[in-house]
């Protein structure tokens, strides 16, 4: 043994490898050391100006001069950039915990499951504005907004002064009234122009809005109807390219004007005494988009429920904004699929998610035994049978039917189950 070499006498510290390289020049064969932190302040500003909400956040994670080449979603999640449009907020039934959820990208696909959103608690979802969820303090009755990503809250001034005319109930955590919400936003000239926020309380009939940041909601002219009201609805609302949206139950499609004041003006106006007589009170129109991109358009679905529930006739609509007029077509866009409910309207990619039919309408709608779900085909206007949504809720028992496929969770997110968002 004495003739053993010793190697602690030759071993190289640990790290002598890094430090070498460091320190010593580079040879003609030594890669190139980049030090990414140190990118030009602009140059990082220009990338994380390419990127989605989603790998933007991502990005300014990486480091902090990244970080402070680059804007806080946080400090300016009301700007048009930042407004969490594609995102949707998805439940598990039957979950302990009513903080927790997974939010879905239904243009990307890209998914965050075992998010934390405190701000749920002791809330109730009224609906969604541009991808904000509509809170209601059920203490309080305040309503504020929430950014599912950014998790930021806006706090919107009292609407008890805008529901005088409406009814008490209209706050109340029991309410029968069905809220529509969406958003106007300036586009990129939103710094200089704040989002507003516009309400819909359909049975009243009653539009506000309020731009963010101004002390009290106001009134939305609604003369431009005149005597349309007396017989006719409104009945579905869509926020698409910064505009607001609404549908009557005649068909007519109308949008919010913020100037000089606030009033409502007709994009698509075929109401005619007539024509309101003649539809049947089951006939629904609701506004859709055709996707995600910024070029998408807008159709307008005329669903009519027979006696029975088991024979629907639905139609499918593109809407002219520019023409001003409706043209029947046979599709909701290609590889696309609509799902249809009382809150919101989503356009999916059956491409991006191939579990789900291809032009298809998944559409929740209330009969004698409450809330169901049906897919209805355009090519065939045959249908699934209904699925009693009811069922999936907890039971006293607290047991929970599951798992459930995409479909199922996507009809919750688009009609509010109770516990659900």
């Amino acid at each position: 043994m004495g003739d053993q070499t010793d190697l602690s006498k030759n071993r190289r510290p640990a790290g002598c490898d890094v430090l070498r390289l460091k320190h010593e020049p580079l040879g003609r064969d030594t890669p190139e050391r980049r030090d990414w932190a140190e990118l030009p302040r602009d140059l990082a500003a220009e990338i994380g100006g390419r990127l989605d909400l989603t790998e933007y956040t991502r990005f300014r994670a990486v480091c902090k001069p990244w970080r402070r080449s680059t804007d806080d979603p946080r400090a300016l999640h009301l700007h048009s950039r930042f407004l969490p449009r594609d995102w949707v907020v998805l439940r598990s039934f039957g979950e302990d915990d009513d903080t927790r959820c997974s939010l879905l990208n239904v243009a990307t696909g890209a998914s965050t499951a075992g998010v934390d959103l405190p701000d749920l608690s002791g809330h109730r979802p009224l609906g969604y504005a541009g991808g904000f969820l509509v809170l209601l303090n059920t203490t309080s009755s305040a309503i504020s907004l929430l950014n599912p990503l950014t998790r930021a809250v806006t706090d919107l001034p009292d609407i008890s002064p805008v529901l005088a005319n409406a009814s008490s109930d209209a706050l109340d955590g029991a309410c029968r009234f069905s809220w529509g919400f969406g958003v106007i936003d300036g586009g990129a000239v939103a710094a200089a122009s704040p989002p507003a926020v516009v309400l819909l309380l359909r049975e009243v009939p009653l539009l506000a809005c309020i731009r963010i940041g101004e002390p009290r909601w106001a009134l939305v002219d609604t003369s431009e109807l005149a005597g349309d009201l007396a017989k006719s609805s409104f009945q579905s609302v869509l926020s698409l390219h910064g505009r607001f949206y609404v549908s009557t139950s005649t068909g007519d499609v109308l949008t919010v004007e913020l100037h000089p004041e606030p009033r409502l003006a007709y994009v698509i106006r075929q109401s005619t005494t007539s024509t309101a007589a003649t539809l049947p009170a089951t006939c629904s129109f609701i506004l859709a988009p055709s996707g995600n991109d910024d070029g998408a358009g807008m159709l307008m679905l005329r669903a009519t429920m027979s006696d029975d529930w088991e024979h629907p006739e639905v139609q499918v609509f593109e809407v002219d904004v520019g023409g001003r007029k409706l043209t029947l077509t046979a599709t909701v866009g290609a590889g696309r699929a609509l799902f249809v409910g009382s809150h919101r309207t989503l356009s999916i990619s059956t491409r991006l998610f191939p579990s789900i039919a291809a032009n298809a309408n998944a559409v929740c709608f209330r009969n004698g035994q409450g809330l169901l779900f049906r897919v209805f085909y355009n090519y065939d206007g045959r249908g699934e049978p209904a699925l009693e949504m009811r069922l999936l809720d907890q039971s006293e028992e607290g047991s929970c039917f599951g798992p459930f496929n995409l479909d199922v969770y996507l009809a919750c997110c688009v009609d509010f189950l109770h516990g659900t968002v």
